[in-house]
């Protein structure tokens, strides 16, 4: 794989098609895309699950009638994902409401680069079980995820997604798969993998405040890995905060581009 333009269209598509995969499985009518645009509402108030993804720059205006306004007659928030190398206009988003917040680093792989270490530290052997999360323990996974959002509106909409999402058949919803990390019977940690048509794809790996520090985050991390490389994908993709990278490279990953984070909040 040439780390190029090409690789960071593997992690915006991928964007794309899990924005719109996890908004479907709650509103049949999720998904509409123009030139450019893709605009997802999983009908939730939810800046989390409604999600806009740009791959080119176009006019505000556009922006406006086709997300901004949609979203603000529904009193939804919502977040945008900028995909293009060509920023966009830092005015001109602040005027159409948006809240501008920190980038994130796209990154991919082929699948033969990456070598996952799937010892555990000896503080976690016999402490620490890893395995998938199934149906009964989606709404732990995501009164975790929650937690992410304490406080705040967010919260009880990714739980009201978790449970309704127990309800979904996993035929359905086999696309997304999710992995947890259980000490003593309790979830403290969590993360996701989307399998998109050409990429498999890591999202909201989550742990536990009070378990951070110990090496479960990257034990949980090396696991899916490991799940990865025993699946039929030739790549994999991800983003990170920028100061998140290591784990990402230490298994192989590379970065190959920036994509814009904004948040809509009506």
């Amino acid at each position: 794989m040439k780390y190029s333009l090409s690789a960071k269209n593997l992690v915006s598509r991928n964007l794309e098609a899990r924005a719109s995969y996890c908004a479907g499985l709650m509103n049949v009518d999720a998904t509409k895309e123009i030139t450019g645009v893709l605009r997802t509402d999983s009908g939730l108030l939810s800046h989390t699950f409604n999600q806009a993804v740009t791959t080119a720059v176009m006019p505000s205006r556009i922006l406006q009638r086709f997300v901004v306004d949609y979203f603000r007659e529904r009193h939804s928030p919502f977040t945008l994902w900028h995909c293009a190398n060509k920023p966009l206009d830092e005015g001109e988003m602040l005027e159409l409401g948006f809240k501008r917040q920190p980038s994130m680093v796209a990154m991919a792989s082929e699948v033969v680069r990456l070598a996952a270490d799937t010892e555990l530290p000896p503080s976690l052997q016999d402490k620490l079980e890893l395995r998938p999360v199934n149906a009964d323990a989606l709404e732990e996974y995501g009164k975790l995820q929650a937690q992410a959002y304490s406080g705040e509106r967010e919260g009880p909409q990714i739980r009201k997604f978790y449970q309704a999402l127990a309800q979904v058949p996993e035929p359905k919803r086999s696309r997304l798969r999710y992995y947890g990390g259980w000490i003593d019977g309790e979830l403290v940690a969590g993360a996701a993998l989307y399998a998109s048509a050409d990429a498999l794809g890591f999202y909201d790996l989550y742990v536990e405040e009070k378990h951070r520090g110990q090496g479960v985050g990257r034990a949980l991390f090396h696991y899916l890995v490991a799940q990865l490389q025993a699946s039929h994908h030739k790549h994999t993709v991800a983003l990170t905060p920028a100061d998140r990278q290591e784990l990402l490279l230490e298994v192989g990953f590379f970065a190959v581009g920036e994509v814009a984070c904004y948040r809509f909040e009506p």
